[in-house]
Parts: structure tokens; C-alpha cells; sequence
């Protein structure tokens, strides 16, 4: 079995996808163990797929998932760690906005710390990141209704960098139903639920302003609200059915 799985969520993404590719077998390259990185393509009507394609003669590590219409974040990174080999699977966002050095804290939370889950994080005091005003307000704001809701603490559910062990990830996404963006909290919800340590680790932005949001605000915050009363009235019947089975 491989030692980790990266793997990268792209729609739409022929503008960076090709140097995201390289900076990412570049950086994977340097670290102990072996890996494989999959390009999940949600369905893009550009040149994605035909960029990742070239790149695969170039790089033996890299290979394509591809969801042949568009179906959300969400669904093609769980139909993509489905198909993973990885001890460790990792997910990044295709713009690289995180940055990749937050890498070997994530892994050593999980092997040293004995985490289950380690994510970066927007929102601790040491994480450094500028974000337009309207988006921190939307995050903050996130935060506290899941909070309340679901009773839970973790800050920022939606950095696009987290590591899972790969038993409590594949144990968990049966139950993650969401397709879009509410995937990451959904995610990491059920598994605090379910028992599993999660870790949550300051992150370096070093790419906000790098191209346009795929983020619709107005659009997404009544879709993710939604998602959040969702999860509250299913948190008993999970329980029942997670415990039932383990």
C-alpha cells in the first residue's frame, strides 16, 4: 500500500491546474514514503482533463478520477478517496492556497500525536492569512452556528488542506451525503461524532487573491445554513446507525 494518497478537487481549473500539478510531485517528491496524487475532475468543460492527461506521461505518480458531469466538490472528492490506495489521504484545493508546508504538521499530528484527522485552520491565532472583510464575517459566523448547532468547536471546516487516516475516512464517508461545499463539515462532524481525534493546525494562506472565489456567498451560506439544520436532526439516527455496524 502506498504511504499517501493526495487528493486534488478540480472543476474548471485549466488555468492553474497544470503548475499545481508540478509544484505538487515536486514537494511529494522531497517527503519520506511513497504516493500517489489524483486530479478528481468534477465534470470540466475546459481543457482540465486534457492537461492532467499530458502531465500523466510525465509524472508516474499522478493519475485522473473524473465524474463525467459536474456534480459537486463534494461528491468527486468522496468518489475519489473511494478509489484511493493510500495508509494516509490527503486532500489539497486546486489553487494551492494553503500553503503546501503545512504538509508534515498534518502528518505528524496523525502519526505522533495519534490524531485521526488533521486540517489546516484560517482561524487560530498563529494561522496567517488576510481575507476581505465579508469573508471573515462569513466564516466567523459559520463557526458559531455550527457551534451551536452541532456542538462542536473546530474553527474552520472549509481549508482546502486536511489529512484523514484512511480507516476513519472510508468508515465515515457512507454517511456523508452532502455534494458541495458543506462536504468538509459534514466530514469532520460526523467523525467527532463517531469518536475519532481531530486535530486543527494553523495554516498560511499565500494565494487569497490569486484568482476569483468559486464561491457564490449569497448562494452558498443559505445552501451550507441549510446543510448545518440538516446535520442537527441527523445526528441521532447516525449514531444509531455508525454504532450499529462498528
Amino acid at each position: 500500500m502506498l504511504k499517501y494518497s493526495i487528493v486534488i478537487p478540480a472543476y474548471n481549473e485549466e488555468r492553474v491546474i497544470g503548475n499545481t500539478i508540478d509544484k505538487t510531485v515536486e514537494f511529494f517528491r522531497k517527503q519520506k514514503g511513497t504516493f500517489e496524487i489524483i486530479i478528481a475532475n468534477d465534470g470540466s468543460k475546459d481543457q482540465t482533463s486534457k492537461i492532467v492527461l499530458a502531465k500523466i506521461k510525465k509524472y508516474k505518480e499522478l493519475r485522473l478520477y473524473s465524474n463525467e458531469v459536474n456534480q459537486g466538490r463534494g461528491a468527486v472528492l468522496s468518489n475519489a478517496f473511494k478509489t484511493s490506495k493510500g495508509e494516509i489521504l490527503v486532500y489539497i484545493d486546486a489553487d494551492l492556497a494553503i500553503d503546501i508546508n503545512l504538509f508534515p504538521k498534518l502528518i505528524n499530528a496523525i502519526e505522533e500525536k495519534k490524531v485521526d484527522i488533521a486540517i489546516g485552520s484560517k482561524h487560530l491565532k498563529e494561522s496567517e492569512v488576510e481575507y476581505p472583510k465579508i469573508r471573515r464575517l462569513f466564516s466567523k459566523a459559520y463557526f458559531l452556528c455550527a457551534r451551536l448547532l452541532l456542538g462542536t468547536s473546530v474553527k474552520d471546516y472549509q481549508c482546502g488542506f486536511k489529512a484523514f487516516k484512511r480507516e476513519a475516512l472510508l468508515k465515515i464517508l457512507p454517511y456523508v451525503h452532502s455534494k458541495g461545499w458543506t462536504w468538509d463539515t459534514e466530514t469532520i462532524v460526523k467523525s467527532i461524532w463517531a469518536g475519532y481525534k481531530v486535530a486543527e493546525l494553523p495554516a498560511k494562506v499565500v494565494n487569497v487573491y490569486g484568482r476569483e472565489s468559486k464561491v457564490n456567498l449569497l448562494k452558498d451560506v443559505k445552501t451550507m445554513g441549510k446543510g448545518l439544520l440538516r446535520l442537527r436532526k441527523e445526528k441521532k439516527e447516525f449514531l444509531r446507525n455508525f454504532y450499529s455496524k462498528t
